[in-house]
């Protein structure tokens, strides 16, 4: 079989089996590659340059993806297994983790500041997203403690800081008070600390059956 390369947009190249278009790499690929355009390639040996093209541009694809932003590791092998098989998506996280571009404890410690001073989500939320994109349990509590330690976050005066902001004028008969505090709860605070800072805006008796 002869493997022939030709010149795509600005960097990529094509490349064809006996004239049969095969897939598209980049230049710094093919030229390390070993081969010149016409060269003889036996079912082996293109077996392996198919395997190292996939997993390079699974690769340049999760380069691709933390350009925009950080990402867990379980988010990369996700975004890259829509694309790529599991042996190329396997080798480029790898590569990935082994050049510290993907590290989830880094990941979960950035993560958990957005959530928290950004959107003002409370623990019990803060911790099922950081679940949900993966994160290991045992960093997950890590990395809560060592934030609750440093900042020491005052959960009631943030709650009543969003009451005031997004809730102040709902509250205003029993049932409007009960949506308030299921809110509250799906950001992620406690019965306890909501009925604390509920007790702010009323003098009535309503919360103590939190």
């Amino acid at each position: 079989m002869k493997i022939t390369a030709k010149q795509g947009r600005g960097t990529k190249i094509h490349i064809h089996i006996d004239g049969e278009y095969l897939l598209t790499v980049d230049e710094d690929f093919w030229f390390s590659s070993g081969y010149v355009s016409g060269d003889e390639i036996d079912d082996g040996d293109l077996a392996a340059f198919k395997e190292a093209a996939g997993s390079r541009l699974a690769f340049n694809s999760a380069m691709f993806s933390l350009d925009m932003r950080d990402h867990s590791e379980r988010e990369i092998r996700q975004k890259l297994s829509r694309k790529y098989d599991e042996q190329a998506v396997d080798t480029a996280v790898e590569k990935l983790l082994d050049l510290g571009l993907v590290n989830d404890r880094r990941y979960a410690e950035l993560l958990t500041r957005e959530l928290f001073e950004r959107k003002k989500y409370g623990k019990n939320r803060v911790r099922s997203e950081l679940y949900r994109k993966g994160i290991a349990s045992d960093t997950v509590n890590e990395v809560l403690e060592e934030y609750e330690n440093e900042n020491k976050p005052d959960n009631v005066q943030t709650i009543v800081d969003i009451i005031r902001k997004k809730y102040y004028n709902k509250l205003i008969d029993e049932k409007s008070r009960q949506k308030v505090v299921a809110a509250l709860v799906r950001l992620g605070y406690s019965f306890s600390d909501i009925r604390q800072a509920m007790r702010e805006f009323t003098s009535d008796d309503f919360y103590e059956e939190y």
